[in-house]
């Protein structure tokens, strides 16, 4: 009996110092816990702290607000520019609920800045000014002068630009009715292919063949 006390006894140290090993893990563990909680808490309200400014955020930020879906960030972001936060209320998916629920974290800053329309250099206003007056020009070359009436036109003898002035005659005609002279009266112009009755009715009163 004797024996078996003086053996515990000499156990008593390191059951001491076990208990102690234990204790400290188990505190160090509740010390690291509690400062994991801490940093949770400080990161939690320091993302509360940032405001996300609607007209400048990007998506992927303003998917991140409470409530608020990837379909909803795009419509949000397609609806800018916003002058207050109530005019998510436009915005389909926000309701009333929403929009108080993300109130707070929120703000309608300066819109994004619209790019300037680029200015043209001296050489493209000169090139563009160059194309408009070829066009007028080209216009005009095409518009065919009217004839005066009595004025007579020599199919024999007339130049091709003579010939465009008669009407329904382009420059495609006027050479054809040019390769197939001579002609011994008007009437002999409706030989030339495209030249029918009708077209020949416009213009018997302007031609001759003397």
């Amino acid at each position: 009996m004797k024996r078996k006390t003086n053996i515990l006894a000499s156990k008593i140290p390191f059951l001491l110092l076990y208990a102690a090993v234990i204790m400290t893990l188990v505190l160090a563990t509740s010390t690291n816990s509690m400062a994991q909680k801490k940093m949770t808490i400080e990161d939690i309200t320091k993302g509360a702290a940032t405001v996300v400014d609607l007209n400048t955020a990007d998506e992927k930020t303003i998917e991140s607000l409470p409530g608020i879906g990837k379909k909803t960030a795009a419509a949000i972001v397609a609806g800018r520019p916003y002058k207050s936060v109530d005019d998510l209320k436009r915005v389909k998916g926000m309701s009333d609920k929403k929009i108080a629920a993300i109130k707070d974290m929120v703000s309608v800053g300066g819109a994004a800045p619209v790019a300037p329309a680029a200015i043209p250099s001296a050489s493209e206003v000169k090139q563009k000014a160059s194309s408009a007056q070829q066009s007028v020009t080209e216009k005009a070359r095409k518009t065919k002068a009217k004839l005066a009436v009595g004025q007579h036109i020599n199919i024999n003898t007339a130049t091709k630009e003579e010939l465009s002035a008669l009407p329904g005659i382009g420059t495609i005609k006027a050479q054809a009715i040019i390769d197939g002279r001579p002609y011994n009266t008007p009437e002999d112009i409706m030989k030339v292919k495209g030249i029918k009755q009708k077209t020949f009715d416009k213009m018997k009163d302007f031609i001759t063949v003397k």
